[in-house]
């Protein structure tokens, strides 16, 4: 839960102080609260194998914070709302699961108890499946959102993602 906490806590730094580059993330409107954003990040950057990729794979709050720069027209941003919308809570609820998971194993892995390693190996097989189908889930939403947008629209996206070429 600490870890968590903290993870939470440093996400919202960085989406705070990231001034140079924007986050792939960016902030979220008012609108999304509810979609528990901080959670969100804090879940990808603890519990997904590849946050460090997602920077450069802009999610649906990047499109929609870059809106006017993308001149994403009123179709493409309710589009984007609805990856989002899709995509933000089953994060938390794919989270949330994984973290049951990693207590267990965490039970299991303590040195006063049995150790049971069968049933360890079947629990650590199982985490991975489930952040590889998180991380595709993202990537995924990652991509649907960029298949929305027009030639143009693309090469500023990249302009936005790596200025400096």
């Amino acid at each position: 839960m600490r870890r968590m906490k903290k993870a939470t806590f440093l996400a919202a730094i960085l989406i705070l102080l990231e001034s140079g580059r924007a986050l792939a993330h960016g902030t979220v409107p008012a609108s999304m609260a509810k979609l528990e954003p901080g959670r969100v990040i804090a879940v990808m950057e603890s519990d997904f194998l590849v946050p460090q990729g997602f920077n450069n794979l802009p999610g649906p709050m990047f499109y929609l914070n870059h809106e006017k720069e993308l001149g994403l027209s009123a179709r493409q941003r309710q589009s984007i709302l609805r990856i989002a919308r899709t995509i933000m809570p089953e994060t938390i609820r794919q989270g949330r699961s994984i973290d049951r998971l990693k207590r267990e194993v965490e039970r299991l892995s303590d040195p006063r108890f049995p150790f049971r390693e069968a049933r360890l190996r079947r629990l650590l097989a199982e985490i991975g499946r489930r952040e590889a189908r998180a991380d595709l889930a993202h990537i995924e939403a990652h991509r649907a959102c960029l298949r929305l947008l027009t030639p143009a629209q693309r090469r500023t996206l990249l302009s936005l993602l790596f200025p400096h070429g």
